[in-house]
């Protein structure tokens, strides 16, 4: 099975590429924003991912990283930026940590999950991310409804979102905590390429500290903290975010010696 890509803009031939990896239970098309903030003059590609929302779930028997890398392999050159949130992000850890080059040469990884090595795996620990699983299912479905969200009702909403988490069930869920059990024990030593670790205070998921630790795990990585930022900030806060992947760009074409 292919993963689908969907040009959010053409750009010119030799434009800088722009790669897009969304996170679980969320849509290629939520880069839009951020895609009309980084303007005409890149080529920007989203990869439908099969954890998109509405997904079955039998994408298992693959992981993460493996779904991610058919996606890239499928551009037509490595992505001057690759762009991960979430799950996603994830994905493009992995990546990275075995030192593919497919994996972009400069990523912006936006709240993917971590676990700093050294914490034990408890009950209370699997019963904390389910709450927090839970609240992304919220968040996201806010999220991707836009202004539309606070137009309808609230009661409505929440059936909305009770009916989703129903339909996401377990599966979705393991396949998240999975992954953040598993960030742990990742090779951050050998990530040298510049990575920029974009998180916020208002996350529940990457705390600032787990954000520190990741970003300084990894030699090329770099954090970029602020306390306004939540889970999905790449949509509530397209600009900021696209200033961060613009500062990429210019960095991985500054190494080609071409412009950005």
């Amino acid at each position: 099975m292919t993963v689908p890509l969907h040009v959010l803009n053409a750009g010119d031939p030799d434009a800088p590429l722009v790669a897009f990896a969304h996170g679980l239970e969320d849509t290629w098309q939520s880069w839009r924003p951020l895609a009309e903030w980084l303007g005409p003059r890149r080529r920007l590609v989203a990869l439908d991912l099969p954890w998109r929302a509405g997904n079955d779930y039998r994408w298992r028997h693959r992981s993460p990283a493996d779904w991610l890398r058919s996606g890239l392999a499928a551009l037509p050159r490595t992505p001057d930026v690759l762009v991960a949130h979430s799950f996603g992000g994830n994905a493009a850890l992995q990546m990275l940590c075995a030192d593919e080059p497919l994996a972009g040469r400069t990523v912006a990884l936006i709240c993917p999950l971590y676990r700093p090595p050294g914490g034990p795996v408890t009950w209370a620990l699997f019963d904390r991310s389910r709450e927090t699983f839970v609240q992304h299912i919220h968040d996201g479905l806010r999220a991707r409804m836009g202004s539309r969200a606070a137009r309808i009702d609230a009661g409505l909403l929440a059936a909305m979102t009770d009916l989703a988490i129903e339909r996401v069930g377990p599966a979705g869920f393991l396949a998240v905590f999975e992954q953040y059990l598993a960030t742990a024990d990742l090779s951050l030593e050998a990530v040298d390429r510049p990575v920029a670790v974009l998180a916020g205070g208002a996350d529940p998921t990457l705390t600032p500290k787990a954000a520190e630790v990741l970003a300084a795990g990894m030699p090329g990585g770099r954090l970029h903290l602020r306390d306004d930022y939540d889970h999905f900030c790449h949509v509530r806060h397209a600009q900021g975010i696209a200033d961060r992947v613009a500062d990429l760009v210019r960095l991985a074409r500054a190494t080609m010696g071409t412009a950005g």
